[in-house]
């Protein structure tokens, strides 16, 4: 592609000296101009030089500096149209890199921006093993409106992961205030079910009137999870070949409702167990040609249930969504996956002794 401009040049020279009584040197102007678009200031030069020297000498060869028939002014004309054409050119190439840079700067700023909404979640937390995957709907964004978080607290590790309302910088904007509110209540709160009401009155707070968070917040210590599930897709639980749904005893409306009602689950935990929160975006990912759902629970069987790392088994389950969708996803897919090692959850041992 670089040498575009080159071919270009070589072709009308070539075309030049084989014709026969009609001249196309103006033509090699666009040689420069070619360059403007894909290279910089220098190369662009070069090419105008090139394309101006090509044209006085093809003008020489031809003898079409001749003052017979105003074969002279007809070249001066030529060469002066030329020059101007390669001087605009380079002024283009000048312009196109100093856009370039300033769009480079403006990404990595968002890059940073978006990071700190966003950050990348921890490898670990407490006895847990993690893994964290976020894919954006948006190929030119990073973060969305889907958030989580963990957080270690005197009662337990804590977990979150939601999902706002809506898309761009209004989901992004309450996003970051919900994640910086979990981050402050999780570590001082001592049950879920009021850290759960302090995001509602947050989310009400800097939400508009139709909008609303669902989130899933999640405790757990000593083999024991928690769960408050907030209007958010049931996570999912792996435990060996088998996988359920920690579906409430009761479910209470998104955040930012004011609804108060809070109901708390707590399911119990065995040594090797693996959860899967996450949201909708993956849910409903449809095939690109059956726009058939994707089959959440049995990718989710098939990839956590194996012994292997979170993190290769998320980009599995990320990759299998990709080749469901054809890469075009609709919404945006926040993963967090965690893992409990031998000695924090009950083993089935314990729990036949403790019976």
């Amino acid at each position: 592609m670089r040498l575009a401009p080159l071919l270009m040049l070589v072709a009308i020279v070539v075309l030049q000296l084989a014709s026969n009584g009609w001249t196309i040197l103006e033509l090699t102007v666009l040689s420069p101009l070619l360059a403007a678009t894909i290279s910089g200031p220098f190369l662009t030069t070069v090419y105008a030089a090139l394309a101006l020297a090509a044209s006085v000498l093809i003008g020489i060869h031809d003898e079409l500096f001749t003052v017979n028939e105003g074969g002279l002014a007809a070249q001066l004309v030529r060469l002066t149209g030329i020059a101007v054409g390669g001087v605009m050119a380079v002024f283009v190439s000048r312009y196109n890199t100093q856009r370039e840079v300033k769009l480079q700067n403006v990404t990595r700023v968002a890059e940073v921006a978006q990071r700190a909404v966003l950050p990348m979640a921890p490898t670990a937390a407490g006895d847990l093993q993690l893994a964290v995957r976020y894919e954006s709907a948006a190929a030119e964004a990073m973060v969305g409106g889907d958030l989580y978080e963990v957080v270690d607290s005197p009662w337990g590790t804590r977990l979150l992961v939601g999902d706002v309302r809506g898309k761009g910088l209004d989901a992004v904007r309450i996003a970051s205030r919900v994640l910086g509110c979990f981050r402050l209540v999780a570590k001082h709160r001592p049950d879920i079910e009021t850290v759960l009401t302090d995001l509602d009155e947050e989310v009400a707070d800097v939400s508009g009137f139709d909008d609303f968070v669902t989130a899933v917040v999640l405790q757990i210590r000593d083999g024991q999870l928690d769960l408050v599930n907030a209007g958010h897709p049931d996570p999912f639980l792996v435990r060996g070949e088998t996988t359920t749904t920690l579906t409430p005893v009761g479910r209470r409306s998104p955040l930012g409702l004011l609804a108060g009602d809070v109901a708390l689950t707590s399911f119990a935990l065995e040594a090797g167990d693996r959860l899967l929160l996450y949201t909708d975006g993956i849910a409903e990912a449809r095939s690109a040609e059956s726009r058939e759902f994707f089959p959440l629970p049995s990718a989710v069987g098939q990839t956590l249930g194996q012994h292997r790392p979170l993190e290769a088994c998320l980009d599995d389950l990320v990759r299998q969504v990709q080749n469901w969708t054809r890469s075009t996803l609709s919404d945006d897919v926040a993963l967090l996956a965690v893992e409990l090692p031998a000695a924090a959850g009950r083993s089935r041992a314990d729990q036949s002794t403790a019976a």
